[in-house]
């Protein structure tokens, strides 16, 4: 196998790499606060050790080395319901870990309570809050209102209930993602937003834009089909040279 075959094959494997993320994004683009991702991308150069003359210096293959979180907020979805809540600007909530592990940190607040009157996600884990425990509304308790800093009212009594936690991350890049809208610290300690703007009855959808991901989605289908089809034009290269240089070795 030549450079050029080496070459088409690094390009192939990095647009394969992209095609996943980018299904993956438009998989998610109706899911309740995700952030799209990218790939990054860097030209990995190096001398050549090699008689062909087409790269006689340096060869550059393409290397698809991480990716990167789109952090821009999402739009907004009214929904009225009582137990939806939308962060304005930055933070996370806080859930509680599967069997007591670490907390994982989330943008979709799509929340609802359980039989017990546990604050909870989609998945049943409980939301925390500012003196870390599980979110519970007491039973006798009607109607509430979540403020701007994650307060939570009773509004026959006007008495707060609990308080909803709100954190940051210093490096927010950084935070290792789970699933589509989970994330783990990844080692580092959060920090609680010390005036969060929570809304309620909204909801912030993901902020992938599904035409943009389509119109992607097709052009990298197409430059996947066209170093496809260099590596079997080399391949068929190569081929008929060996057959011409055998015919004349035989002749």
């Amino acid at each position: 196998m030549d450079n050029t075959t080496y070459i088409a094959l690094s390009r192939q494997a990095a647009l394969w790499n992209q095609l996943e993320v980018v299904a993956n994004n438009l998989a998610n683009v109706n899911t309740t606060g995700f952030k799209g991702t990218d790939t990054l991308f860097a030209q990995y150069v190096f001398r050549a050790n090699s008689d062909d003359r087409t790269f006689k210096d340096k060869i550059a293959f393409t290397h698809d080395f991480g990716l990167v979180r789109n952090l821009s907020q999402g739009q907004f979805n009214f929904t009225n319901n009582t137990f939806d809540l939308a962060l304005q600007g930055e933070g996370y909530f806080e859930i509680q870990g599967r069997n007591g592990g670490a907390s994982t940190y989330t943008r979709a607040g799509n929340f609802t309570l359980d039989s017990t009157g546990r604050l909870v996600t989609q998945e049943g884990a409980a939301v925390m809050s500012i003196n870390g425990q599980p979110i519970t509304i007491p039973p006798n308790v009607g109607e509430v209102m979540i403020q701007g800093d994650g307060s939570i009212i009773n509004k026959a009594t006007n008495t707060t209930i609990d308080r909803i936690r709100v954190v940051r991350f210093d490096r927010e890049r950084d935070l290792k993602q789970l699933t589509g809208t989970a994330f783990d610290a990844n080692g580092q300690q959060p920090i609680d937003v010390p005036n969060p703007k929570v809304a309620q009855g909204v909801l912030e959808a993901s902020n992938v834009n599904g035409i943009s991901e389509m119109t992607r989605l097709i052009a990298l289908n197409r430059a996947y089909g066209d170093v496809t089809k260099l590596v079997e034009e080399e391949h068929d290269r190569k081929r008929k040279a060996s057959d011409l240089f055998s015919r004349q070795m035989s002749a």
